[in-house]
């Protein structure tokens, strides 16, 4: 089968990870891959077989416009965010494929938001556009409301990449302070402000404390705050750096999935979160709670950080879980509703 994923870019996102990796499971098979991109940025492994292109216009809108008006040479194209979707589906009638890794209303404000709203409809109803989303969640919701019938291949995290190992240099480099790693991204929807303003509550109450960042430059959330910023980083460091962290705190706003989280739970780090990541549960694999509601995200941080056998047992229930959502079991998934909904010509 020829494939083609057509997006604007590919960055070290999580929905990008698993793209990719979904793809290079396809490559491995003996399927032909191309990545037909503006811009590939990303310090995530590309599969030695995959063909890169650019679409026919450089830019964003040269990204859609190329969508609209080049037809793809392939028998599936495959399209993350639904705009691009909609556009594909015009020149390449019953060869397009929406995985959704989010639901792309999150991503825009008024009227941005109504825009998406009517894509999806059109998406979903008149041009009949078959979706695989990456959690129950975002199934249920866009069932729910626009009465889509989604399949699910929910993500998985690389167990073999992602397992506690912890490092003894992060360890000592601490001395003796607990280390609270946070997510730093603009998108708001990652609650990077809310983490920021979480951490300053616990740090003013008092306590023995650092900050420790990994992916965009961060601000330092307290000047008498030890901060230790990693920047962006690959998958080893990563391991590493949650495997020595004492808690992830990640407050999203809004998750197709939350990867990270599972990342985190794969190598034995407690969790705190939020409601949007739907597989996250309160007191069973991590402490969890509501969104945007910071005063609960600074109790839950603090009861964690003093609760030492509270703390394992969710970083061994979190490893558990994870153990159960591998990204072998996930690529398989995907494989197979792919084989289901665009069968091999014979």
């Amino acid at each position: 089968m020829r494939i083609v994923y057509f997006a604007h870019s590919v960055l070290n996102r999580g929905g990008d990870k698993m793209v990719l990796a979904h793809l290079g499971r396809l490559a491995q098979a003996g399927h032909h891959v191309t990545l037909r991109c503006n811009l590939i940025d990303t310090a995530f492994p590309l599969h030695p077989s995959f063909t890169l292109e650019r679409p026919l216009f450089p830019g964003k809108l040269g990204t859609l416009a190329s969508a609209l008006l080049e037809r793809q040479d392939a028998d599936l194209v495959l399209a993350t965010i639904v705009p691009t979707a909609v556009l594909l589906r015009f020149r390449n009638r019953g060869r397009v494929l929406h995985f959704a890794q989010d639901d792309n209303e999150t991503a825009y404000g008024f009227p941005g938001n109504l825009l998406m709203r009517w894509l999806y409809r059109l998406a979903f109803g008149p041009l009949s556009i078959p979706c695989v989303t990456v959690s129950d969640t975002l199934c249920s919701l866009f069932g729910s409301r626009f009465g889509a019938e989604c399949a699910v291949a929910e993500n998985g995290v690389d167990t073999a990449r992602f397992f506690p190992a912890p490092s003894r240099e992060l360890v000592a480099a601490k001395k003796g302070r607990r280390a609270i790693l946070l997510l730093s991204r603009a998108d708001r929807r990652k609650g990077f402000d809310l983490a920021l303003e979480t951490v300053r509550r616990v740090a003013a109450r008092g306590g023995n404390l650092e900050l420790w960042t990994v992916g965009e430059s961060a601000p330092c959330a307290e000047p008498d705050l030890p901060h230790r910023e990693f920047g962006s980083v690959d998958e080893d460091r990563l391991r590493e750096i949650m495997s020595s962290a004492d808690l992830f705190l990640y407050p999203s706003r809004s998750e197709g999935y939350g990867l990270m989280v599972l990342e985190a739970f794969a190598c034995g780090c407690p969790v705190v979160t939020t409601g949007a990541v739907g597989f996250a549960r309160d007191g069973e694999n991590a402490l969890v709670a509501p969104v945007e509601d910071v005063a609960a995200l600074a109790d839950r941080v603090e009861r964690l950080l003093a609760d030492r056998e509270l703390a394992e047992r969710l970083a061994e229930q979190g490893r558990g879980y994870a153990s159960r959502h591998s990204l072998a079991q996930s690529g398989s998934c995907f494989e197979a509703l792919i084989a289901g909904l665009f069968p091999a010509k014979k």
